[in-house]
């Protein structure tokens, strides 16, 4: 077998080089952008409803303490891309509708199962993301002339995570994500005086990074010999974000200043969240989960122009169907289905309308087996996810969009040193 530590330096590699982001959210100037709902992984086909969610074959990031369901002596390795087409409506389009597109990986991970009560993931993925342009009119000081503005951001913040969970009393499973959160906000804002063929533009760059933690339980049982429940709780506590900020003005291809702005004594602040979920299955093969999420954003006390955060929700539902086949003397998942709807209030009131999300998705997934004993296979999930974000009231966008999920998974026997096969 080659050596997993080259097969994660190639998967860093392949998500620095093929992350791409082509499409405008419009809503990603406020705050640290969008932040993401989406875990890419096997709950994506369910609206991502996965906070009692179980799988032994896949690593379940919603709830850390899933991890140890993961099957002991295995590990299994998944990256996650997304394509993405949003149709947008609104008054400030003056009643036109403009499209965008893109594609992204947005996850790569890979999770073992230690020993018999320990298991344990690690992996890299978006908190995070801004992409915006517009334009505007803007009024120069002490005069009564406008010059066109242009107004353009990228950036977001990332996370690199690695969590743990161990199994009490073959019930209750207990977990904890440790993620590091880093990345940097650039605003860039363009003057153009077509008289005096210049272009004055300033740019601000905002770098941010802090440890987050995020803590999860779950309690699993059999009722009877059809029929299994699982019940989880996750919690994240409230904290900051250090915060360092650059500003460069250039006229035309000439720098003119550079300065460091001083952000630290207001850092962005991220605030107390938590969810609650079921998950209940009949035969190994029908499973049901709802999930409800909640972010105290109010607290943050973060307003601006017209803007300000508001505490945010989100509920789920997801529906799996999983068809299994006996191979030798185990089991083994041949493909899955998967549906699910969700509904949330965003974290920002634009206008004095608090932003609502809706959708459905659906999901399927395939599996291989890579070698006669079923202890290597090779999988690949698919999700659809059909929604809308916004509204056009009160001058705002409404986002239309449906994401296309791809997840490649490679599960594999960890041939360590005294290992047995059964």
């Amino acid at each position: 077998m080659k050596s997993p530590s080259i097969f994660v330096l190639l998967l860093l590699l392949s998500y620095c080089s093929v992350y791409s982001q082509n499409t405008n959210s419009p809503y990603s100037i406020l705050g640290i952008g969008d932040i993401e709902n989406n875990f890419y992984n096997r709950t994506s086909g369910m609206a991502n409803t996965g906070i009692a969610y179980r799988n032994d074959k896949a690593a379940i990031n919603n709830n850390p303490a899933a991890y140890s369901a993961l099957q002991r002596q295995f590990f299994v390795f998944e990256i996650a891309g997304r394509g993405q087409f949003v149709n947008y409506k609104g008054t400030p389009l003056n009643g036109s509708s403009v499209s965008g597109k893109d594609f992204a990986i947005k996850r790569l991970s890979i999770a073992t199962k230690i020993n018999k009560w320990w298991g344990s993931s690690a992996g890299l993925m978006p908190y995070s993301s801004a992409s915006y342009e517009f334009s505007s009119v803007k009024n120069i000081q002490g005069t009564n002339l406008t010059v066109p503005v242009t107004y353009d951001g990228t950036g977001g913040v990332n996370q690199v995570y690695w969590g743990n969970s161990v199994e009490l009393f073959n019930h209750l499973s207990l977990g904890v994500n440790a993620a590091y959160l880093f990345g940097s906000l650039t605003q860039t804002e363009s003057l153009v005086t077509d008289g005096l063929s210049t272009t004055l533009t300033t740019t601000r760059q905002i770098f941010l990074k802090n440890f987050n933690f995020t803590y999860g339980a779950q309690y699993h049982t059999a009722l009877n010999k059809k029929w299994d429940l699982s019940l989880g709780g996750v919690y994240q506590p409230a904290h900051e974000l250090a915060a360092d900020a650059t500003v460069v003005v250039t006229d035309n291809a000439t720098q003119i200043s550079s300065t460091s702005d001083d952000v630290k004594s207001a850092p962005f602040k991220l605030p107390n969240s938590s969810g609650v979920g079921f998950s209940i299955t009949k035969n190994k093969k029908y499973t049901l989960s709802g999930d409800y999420r909640y972010q105290g954003w109010t607290s943050t006390n973060y307003s601006g122009s017209n803007f300000s955060l508001k505490n945010s929700s989100r509920a789920s539902l997801g529906f799996e169907v999983s068809n299994k086949l006996k191979n030798y003397n185990s089991q083994f998942e041949k493909n899955f289905l998967q549906a699910g709807v969700y509904y949330g209030t965003s974290y920002l009131t634009v206008n004095g309308q608090q932003l609502k999300e809706m959708g459905l998705t659906l999901g399927y997934g395939l599996f291989r087996i890579k070698s006669q004993l079923g202890l290597s296979t090779l999988g690949v999930s698919l999700g659809l996810d059909v929604g809308q974000r916004g509204t056009t009231t009160a001058g705002l966008i409404k986002e239309n969009y449906v994401n296309f999920n791809i997840i490649v998974s490679y599960r594999d026997f960890w041939r360590t040193k005294g290992a047995k096969y059964f």
